[in-house]
């Protein structure tokens, strides 16, 4: 057999493994269909007789509170009555810190109070304004945001740690009168946004 127009016989022979491609096709999906039938039945559920908790684990109280060491936030109502917000001084006393929600002339705007240990009355818009957090808590002599748990002073809402330190709630004026702590109303709707 002669070479066909000048090729030698080796580049024949090279030119018919080429050819030869349908065979590789079909080892390639016959590899590719065992792949991923082995990835199914490895990714399937099976009992692998492992048991990760016991089927009732002990108890060691019926309840944990890990808020034990701190006073959480209490929401009461509060009264709007002669351009006056005002919600009883007893309830800030029995609850320490508590959280009311002004709403009139078309804005909503959460508020709070608390007794410091030294007796003051604080009166603050409710808002940790860069993480948007209106939960706040007391722990010893700190108020601790519930968002991004920065810390601020109790008694001169200093910043102590966090992301938050120059953004304490922000104190509003109050006066207290018959048992009563008061707000001005127009204070509260002409509140704007630090950040």
């Amino acid at each position: 057999m002669r070479p066909c127009q000048g090729y030698t016989k080796r580049e024949q022979n090279s030119s018919a493994l080429y050819k030869r491609r349908p065979d590789n096709f079909f080892l390639r999906i016959v590899i590719s269909a065992v792949a991923v039938g082995a990835a199914l039945i490895w990714m399937l559920p099976g009992d692998s007789g492992a048991q990760l908790l016991p089927p009732s684990p002990p108890r060691a109280n019926d309840k944990t509170e890990y808020w034990a060491n701190a006073i959480k936030m209490t929401n009461v109502p509060c009264k709007v009555e002669n351009g006056k917000i005002s919600i009883p001084l007893d309830v800030v006393k029995e609850k320490k810190i508590v959280q009311f929600l002004y709403e009139g002339n078309g804005v909503k705007v959460p508020l709070l109070s608390y007794m410091t240990q030294t007796g003051k009355v604080v009166t603050a818009v409710s808002v940790c304004e860069p993480c948007r957090s209106t939960k706040f808590h007391i722990k010893e002599k700190l108020i601790i945001c519930n968002s991004c748990y920065t810390e601020w002073n109790l008694e001169t809402l200093k910043g102590i740690k966090g992301g938050c330190l120059k953004y304490p709630p922000d104190v509003i004026p109050s006066t207290v009168e018959k048992g009563q702590i008061l707000i001005d109303e127009k204070t509260v709707t002409q509140w704007k946004p630090r950040v």
